[in-house]
């Protein structure tokens, strides 16, 4: 329960520095896609027909809503640079200012940084 407290700080904070704030929609659905994602990497095999219906459900709305809000959140990250953030998460150029990636991408690639930093917090590295 703590460590899930730790990443979820760790994921909010990043999602902000990123420029993904609380107030977009998208922000708690690709949160939790995120949590999900991390916690089952299969999901990424079936995003649409998978983890848009696991989130639709979970938060009361179509499947094609959260899909929506989660690339209009990604957008606005890349419209104001947001997206070069996981430069600094990764410590080398994963983004430039010219890609734009795809909701599946960008979760995924999150994702596994939420798993790595677990790993480091189980192994006494962090």
């Amino acid at each position: 329960m703590e460590k899930d407290f730790e990443n979820f700080e760790f994921l909010t904070s990043l999602l902000i520095n990123m420029g993904i704030t609380p107030d977009k929609r998208g922000f708690e659905y690709l949160r939790r896609a995120i949590m999900l994602v991390a916690l089952d990497p299969s999901y990424l095999q079936s995003i649409t027909k998978r983890l848009y219906v696991d989130l639709a459900k979970e938060f009361s709305v179509k499947p094609q809503d959260i899909e929506r809000c989660i690339r209009f959140a990604i957008n606005s990250s890349y419209n104001c640079g947001g997206l070069l953030e996981i430069n600094n998460l990764y410590g080398v150029v994963v983004y430039k200012n010219d890609y734009k990636p795809s909701n599946s991408e960008l979760i995924g690639i999150i994702a596994d940084k939420i798993s790595i930093h677990d790993k480091k917090n189980d192994a006494g590295l962090a």
